[in-house]
């Protein structure tokens, strides 16, 4: 089967005009929707920080199965213009419904700030974001008189999509946003670990921290990689990720949509825009050995 396809799953017919045997709805509803349920689950981001998401869902519904789409080639998207962001977003997911996929998770906060809404007017397979998840554990988890810092690229601070989504879900927590525009190529270049992130990281954190600052949301799916570092250089921090809460959203959809797979050996597909050491390290790290097809794949005649 040529890359970039799927086999079309199986559809139920009956001839014009023929009626269904009685005792029988349940059963073609089983024919139905199991083949689509079998259908693989759409994960992207502009680089390789939304495997942590992807293997968060690996974790929660491990009988899924996923496909992925890194942007490596255009990293980081918080720099970048709205425009460019969707027209970007639009190409990943007009390639992932070749894939013939059931779902669609864009985890990439840019993204997600910018493109749900470009996105879905593509396709009516469900599309989520990771940002309402994150915000609906904060307002969970802390106080409604808590400050919260918000941490994220340039893009997603300037959408504003996290204040609009507190307001949107009932939350009062008062948010500090800080704009961390060397993170995501720090990490995406291998230096997640290294002295001059911890540099880095003090100066973008230390204002949200003479600030109050309680709880911190990782508004931007790559941070999760340096997380042990803001640990340790801020304990006082309760850190917010979007991955688990993105997984547990993406698993109560498909249940109640009757789509979640049953499949007892699922398979795990990485595409990339280019491929980078740091992707084949983070893909050992996250899917050592379970990866059933790790690939360059274009989705745009620019690239």
């Amino acid at each position: 089967m040529p890359i970039g396809s799927r086999e079309e799953a199986p559809r139920v017919q009956r001839e014009p005009g023929a009626s269904m045997p009685i005792g029988s709805l349940e059963e073609a509803h089983r024919v139905q929707t199991e083949p689509r349920a079998s259908m693989p689950i759409g994960v992207f981001d502009s680089g390789l920080g939304g495997l942590t998401v992807l293997s968060e869902i690996h974790r929660v519904l491990p009988h899924e199965n996923l496909v992925y789409f890194g942007d490596t080639a255009r990293v980081p998207y918080g720099n970048k213009s709205s425009t460019t962001i969707i027209r970007y977003s639009r190409e990943i997911t007009k390639f992932l419904l070749k894939q013939n996929v059931k779902a669609i998770v864009v985890a990439c906060n840019t993204a997600s700030s910018y493109a749900l809404e470009a996105i879905r007017e593509l396709t009516e397979i469900p599309v989520l974001g990771v940002i309402d998840p994150a915000v609906r554990s904060l307002i969970v988890r802390a106080p409604q008189s808590a400050i919260a810092g918000l941490i994220a690229t340039k893009g997603t601070i300037a959408s504003a999509s996290y204040e609009s989504s507190l307001g949107r879900n009932g939350g009062k927590q008062k948010l500090v946003a800080q704009p961390c525009p060397l993170l995501v190529p720090l990490i995406e270049e291998g230096y997640a670990s290294s002295k001059a992130a911890d540099l880095i990281l003090q100066d973008y954190l230390e204002p949200l921290a003479k600030s109050g600052v309680e709880y911190l949301l990782l508004g931007c799916t790559h941070y999760p990689l340096i997380a042990e570092s803001i640990r340790r250089l801020y304990p006082q921090f309760t850190l917010i990720d979007s991955a688990a809460e993105t997984a547990t959203t993406l698993q109560k959809l498909l249940r109640d949509a009757d789509l979640l797979a049953k499949s007892e050996r699922p398979s795990v597909e990485l595409y990339v825009s280019d491929m980078t050491e740091s992707m084949r390290n983070l893909k050992e790290l996250f899917f050592a050995g379970k990866v059933d097809r790790f690939e360059v794949a274009q989705v745009s005649e620019e690239m």
